[in-house]
């Protein structure tokens, strides 16, 4: 074979996997789409939710992954395929892997996956009782639950100073097909006078990439906490212009942002399992924050 008929040979084999390649990844959202059509054709839930198994834990989760809040602490469930676990989750042990997956975080006295903390006039207030320690008074309800969203309510009473408390109200929800939690925060109460940001947090792992993109709204990790669980990653995705800074606490990793009284802020929160992959089973840091970006690009956040 003559040279030139060789590099007429390579060229037309990458230009044949490029094209393959290109193929591929626009079929990954046709796919997804099919799916939802034959979900939806069936009229099968695709989202679920779940409260007080383990008293004080409210659940709420789509096919892909689960989330619970307790005590102002978010915490995620990983699964290895496509199921709802809250209807039947009982009182069973999830510390270990199971058949659909594992409590994939182990929060310890930090906000865990997206968790808040109030600032009032420079003073940070953590919104959670960490082991049901503290003051806060915590209430919880589902608002909705249908077979392609799922809503929950959180209430958290006498946050911040005591002589003028306020209230923070998380709105958590689950969409079919979707990763991610859409979550919207509002805050009340307190002095008319109080200068007032929102920290979001995520548990620091032991050994971790820490992922922060400014002009994308993301503050993510990816790492391991313990063998057990493996690698995991976790992000947080926020309006962009409202970050004033990140702060990185021994447990925690924050970012702050401009809030204001009265005015719901809206952000996601979204968590991956690796061992709970079947395809693409050595990402990096980089692409998962590549997954974030895509979400921050999907949500539009303002």
């Amino acid at each position: 074979m003559l040279p030139s008929q060789f590099r007429l040979v390579i060229n037309s084999l990458l230009l044949l996997a490029f094209v393959s390649l290109a193929y591929a990844q626009s079929e990954k959202p046709r796919k997804a789409e099919r799916i939802a059509e034959i979900h939806a054709k069936r009229n099968e839930p695709r989202t679920a939710w779940a409260q007080d198994w383990v008293p004080p834990n409210i659940g709420w989760e789509s096919e892909k992954t689960a989330y619970r809040v307790y005590w102002g602490q978010f915490d995620f469930f990983g699964k290895k395929t496509d199921c709802l676990i809250y209807p039947t989750i009982g009182s069973q042990s999830y510390h270990e892997e199971t058949d659909w997956g594992i409590d994939a975080l182990n929060v310890g006295t930090t906000s865990g996956c997206g968790g808040a903390t109030l600032y009032v006039n420079g003073q940070a207030y953590p919104v959670r009782n960490p082991e049901g320690r503290g003051e806060i008074v915590f209430t919880k309800r589902l608002l909705e639950s249908r077979n392609d969203r799922t809503s929950i309510e959180l209430l958290a009473q006498s946050v911040g100073p005591k002589s003028d408390a306020y209230t923070v109200r998380f709105h958590c929800s689950a969409l079919a097909g979707r990763r991610d939690s859409p979550i919207e925060i509002l805050i009340t109460g307190g002095r008319p006078d109080d200068k007032i940001e929102l920290g979001l947090g995520l548990t620091k792992l032991p050994q971790e990439s820490l992922l922060v993109d400014t002009e994308s709204g993301i503050l993510g990790t990816w790492g391991c906490q313990t063998p057990v669980i493996g690698t995991i990653g976790m992000g947080i995705v926020f309006p962009a212009h409202r970050l004033i800074r990140v702060e990185n606490s021994p447990d925690e990793n924050r970012v702050v942002l401009k809030v204001e009284r009265d005015i719901p802020l809206r952000y996601n929160i979204q968590c991956d399992w690796l061992r709970g992959r079947r395809f693409d089973r050595s990402p990096t840091a980089h692409d998962w924050l590549n997954d974030l970006r895509t979400l921050a690009a999907q949500v539009k956040l303002r």
